[in-house]
């Protein structure tokens, strides 16, 4: 039997325990890449489950065993406008007792007011059809693996390294594109050292090394422009990926053909009050 209740500051190791252990357990029984649960790993982990427990403690949930052990999470955020479900796991043990479906409730009771949505939605077919009932639209999506063929890249000389003048500009892109400022996320992304590149008044990306976390464009040009840019910094055998790619994004595809990625299913974006998926558009499977 489990229970749920809102999380706490002392629940985070045992939440991030519980969502690798579900996480990992989804990957591997479709055959994915998983990849190893490190001491870095487990950190930044940790701190994105803190950081959205200090934003939104009321979307913050977790499912004790009858020993007390967190066995599940979910954790949503709002975003002016937007809600997005960021997390939402159930240790494998404890999965077909209709906790999901119950850490789910909580995390769309926090977001009843906000006038659309968006989950980044995992391979497991039982979550998408959740989301689907959910009133989520789906929207299928592929995923970009591999090292890059450098041979492929572009020069993007109109792309910058970004710093703090950029964020008013970032933010208003952000609203212009996909309905709501990242806000606290974009702060707590370039904490954790990710890099922000930007295409003077046209573009920003948001990338951990070579991989980008989110980018939004006004156009396709500067789409490209900033996903050659944050590809181009890979190194000689990185593996990178771009996720998320939705079926508007084909110059997303073109680039990722370009410089030698393979395609790979990936589970769909669901959104909720929006015409169609955000565009030109990647979008974080944390933050949206």
């Amino acid at each position: 039997m489990t229970k749920l209740r809102p999380m706490s500051a002392d629940d985070v190791a045992g939440a991030e325990e519980a969502w690798a252990d579900a996480y990992e357990t989804m990957r591997a029984g479709y055959g994915l890449p998983v990849d190893p649960r490190t001491p870095d790993s487990v950190a930044r982990t940790r701190e994105r489950i803190a950081h959205l427990l200090a934003t939104d403690p009321g979307g913050s949930w977790v499912a004790e065993d009858d020993d007390g052990a967190v066995v599940g999470l979910s954790q949503a955020a709002v975003r002016e406008d937007l809600w997005v479900l960021s997390l939402l796991g159930v240790a494998s043990r404890c999965q077909g007792r209709g906790t999901g479906k119950a850490l789910l409730d909580a995390a769309l009771e926090y977001g009843r007011e906000a006038p659309s949505g968006m989950i980044l939605c995992s391979r497991d077919p039982r979550a998408a059809r959740r989301y689907f009932r959910a009133g989520f639209q789906l929207h299928p999506c592929v995923t970009a693996r591999g090292a890059v063929d450098r041979r492929g890249l572009r020069p993007a000389p109109a792309v910058r390294a970004g710093d703090a003048a950029d964020l008013d500009f970032v933010a208003d892109l952000d609203r212009r594109v996909r309905g709501a400022a990242h806000g606290p996320d974009l702060v707590q992304l370039l904490g954790e050292g990710c890099g922000l590149w930007v295409r003077e008044g046209r573009g920003f990306a948001v990338a951990r090394e070579a991989k980008p976390v989110f980018l939004a464009a006004a156009d396709e040009e500067a789409a490209v422009d900033l996903l050659h840019a944050c590809l181009g910094s890979a190194g000689r055998d990185e593996v990178v990926e771009v996720n998320w790619i939705t079926a508007p994004q084909q110059w997303a595809l073109r680039v990722a053909l370009d410089v030698g990625l393979e395609l790979h299913p990936v589970g769909p974006l669901m959104i909720r009050g929006m015409a169609g998926p955000p565009f030109p558009y990647l979008p974080s499977g944390a933050f949206g």
